[in-house]
């Protein structure tokens, strides 16, 4: 029995073969409507900024890895409901079962199977998504909506060529309307340096910003440097929020080892990059949530010889993964409030919904 239930055994190969001729199909499908959502979202964008064609392909084209990242875990669920619940209306499942085969060891190359698509979407996410996700913003600022390249990012970093000359940023809050670790270098037309500022920190008030500790190094014409501390209402930044978060780097736009790197960068500063500890531990997460909803769906779908209604288990089972976002969104939201470990935020929705399966695992055989 247990060589028969191998992974590389024919009934193995069978339900994996099963359940795949099931997610292609449905990861297509999800991601045909994902596109189709989303270019009548951005067509008034379009339009209204008269963006060429290709500049619209390349948008969507570059966003796609996205996309793919985001649809694995419900393209999952549903393809195990559907393909279980298919073979147990094929009365397949039952005989199965009445060979002595258990439902575990039934769903076993399944949730290999959906093991190996979780760790291929966290290698996907490292290497594939942060890159095209800065290449689909750059498209949307630069090339669709006609915005001038004025920032230049590397993974420590942000350089941003404003107004009265060039600003270098260690981090912008989004949230908080801060920028912290500022150092503005001023310059006359002729790119000479005027004067170099350090500001730890700028808050944005929505009209003006209002700096904190601001010390400015004059150059004189005699090449002296004077050095002077700034009221906190004396800096001029001409640029508002809006255009700093143009160049701002979301942890999408960062892999596991970029954004880890960025936390030990700002803490080094002594930056409190507390925020971003629960975006780093969601990366490894979330991949897995197509492993943990499968442990859900595949008990879900063996109920199906006792309830004819397959669409009521499939209905079910994707209502029971609308639930999992619902709970990891509430865990994310408290985490970032400070109210759950980082830890325990990103990872409490899959626990709760493992022992779920778990539940459901017993209950069935």
């Amino acid at each position: 029995m247990r060589s028969r239930f191998a992974l590389l055994s024919v009934t193995s190969r069978y339900l994996i073969r099963e359940c795949l001729s099931v997610l292609l199909p449905v990861i297509l499908m999800f991601l045909v409507l994902y596109l189709i959502v989303d270019f009548f979202e951005r067509l008034d964008l379009l339009l209204r900024n008269h963006a060429a064609p290709i500049s619209a392909v390349r948008y969507f084209v570059f966003k796609i890895p996205l996309m793919v990242t985001q649809i694995m875990p419900p393209a999952v669920l549903a393809a195990v409901l559907l393909s279980l619940g298919m073979l147990s209306r094929r009365n397949e499942i039952i005989a199965l079962r009445a060979s002595g085969v258990s439902l575990v060891q039934t769903a076993f190359p399944l949730l290999v199977l959906a093991a190996a698509l979780s760790i291929g979407t966290l290698l996907w996410n490292e290497a594939v998504v942060p890159y095209c996700t800065r290449a689909y913003q750059d498209v949307n600022h630069v090339e669709i909506r006609k915005l001038p390249q004025r920032g230049v990012l590397n993974q420590r970093e942000i350089w941003y060529h404003g107004t009265d000359g060039f600003y270098n940023i260690d981090e912008i809050e989004p949230r908080s309307k801060l920028l912290l670790g500022l150092m503005i270098y001023r310059t006359d037309p002729d790119f000479n340096l005027r004067s170099i500022i350090e500001v730890p920190s700028a808050r944005w008030n929505g009209l003006v910003w209002v700096t904190r500790g601001a010390t400015e190094h004059s150059v004189t014409y005699d090449g002296q440097i004077v050095i002077r501390q700034l009221a906190p209402d004396q800096v001029v930044i001409h640029e508002a929020l809006d255009d700093f978060l143009e160049v701002h780097r979301e942890p999408d736009e960062l892999s596991y080892l970029d954004l880890r790197q960025r936390i030990h960068d700002l803490s080094r500063k002594g930056i409190d990059a507390s925020s971003y500890l629960v975006d780093l531990n969601m990366k490894l997460a979330v991949p897995f949530t197509a492993l943990v909803l499968a442990c859900v769906a595949v008990p879900l779908a063996g109920r199906v010889q006792r309830h004819p209604s397959l669409a009521a288990i499939v209905g079910l089972g994707l209502a029971l993964g609308f639930g999992y976002w619902v709970l990891l969104a509430l865990s994310n939201a408290l985490g970032e409030s400070g109210v759950l470990p980082a830890v325990v935020s990103a990872w409490a929705a899959s626990a709760i919904f493992l022992l779920l399966g778990g539940v459901l695992f017993l209950s069935s055989e």
